[in-house]
């Protein structure tokens, strides 16, 4: 069995309204207004802490923040594509209903503007950023490199719908391609596999770093009955097109 339907509604439609467009615009700016909040404490913790903790507390920081980014984006994104049906308020039509809208048609983001494309991120990032900055000062160098560690994977989280965007992007700006061939940021030929049948691996879409791992552990796999039968009650059955064949 599979998830899709037999024929995708007519009224398929992914246009950002007025609603939506002002939603993107508020969450991006309080986004980027708490990041600087929190970039700013790290930089001015950083300044006062011993020269140890400066020189390996942000490499470290950025490599699990983005390392972790990836996880999410793949997590969520397999989420996305199998369990909860497209028409669940709010969720449905602001997180749901794009990736199945992804799979049929694929070259749909990159038709979307910045802002519609990279304004869901910010927003479901909100609680985890304002709550990091609000309720976990900054005291000793434990909770500088937690601090530095958030700000970062948010951020790789605010980076992954364009680095999807341009995986898919017939013509990326020349810098981009060569962030994409050095395997930085996710390529087009990497993410490929995740459109090809069964459409069941490769869901991470930051970097793409750990879609050979967790392909070959099938983990995603394995945790997909599980969490339907938690989730669908909830989140209702899948529908459209994306869902991964049984």
């Amino acid at each position: 069995m599979s998830a899709t339907p037999d024929e995708v509604p007519h009224d398929y439609d992914m246009s950002g309204s007025l609603w939506m467009r002002l939603v993107d615009a508020t969450s991006m700016s309080v986004f980027f207004f708490f990041e600087y909040l929190l970039a700013r404490d790290v930089y001015l913790h950083l300044e006062a802490a011993p020269a140890g903790p400066a020189v390996w507390l942000l490499p470290v920081a950025l490599l699990l923040g983005y390392v972790t980014a990836d996880f999410v984006s793949g997590f969520v994104h397999f989420l996305a594509d199998n369990i909860g049906s497209t028409r669940t308020p709010f969720f449905g039509p602001v997180f749901i209903r794009p990736f199945r809208e992804h799979h049929i048609d694929p070259l749909a983001i990159t038709r979307h503007d910045f802002l519609e494309v990279n304004g869901a991120n910010c927003l479901i990032s909100l609680p985890i950023l304002i709550g990091t900055w609000y309720f976990v000062p900054i005291h000793d160098a434990a909770s500088l490199f937690f601090a530095a560690y958030i700000g970062l994977f948010l951020f790789g989280i605010f980076l992954t719908n364009q680095f999807h965007s341009w995986a898919h992007s017939p013509r990326p700006p020349a810098w981009i391609r060569g962030l994409q061939r050095s395997g930085l940021i996710l390529g087009p030929e990497h993410h490929a596999r995740h459109h090809t049948p069964p459409f069941n691996s490769y869901y991470c879409i930051t970097s793409g770093w750990l879609n050979p791992i967790l392909a070959r552990t099938r983990l995603f796999e394995r945790l997909k009955e599980p969490l339907r039968r938690v989730l669908e009650p909830i989140a209702g059955k899948a529908d459209e097109v994306g869902g991964v064949q049984e």
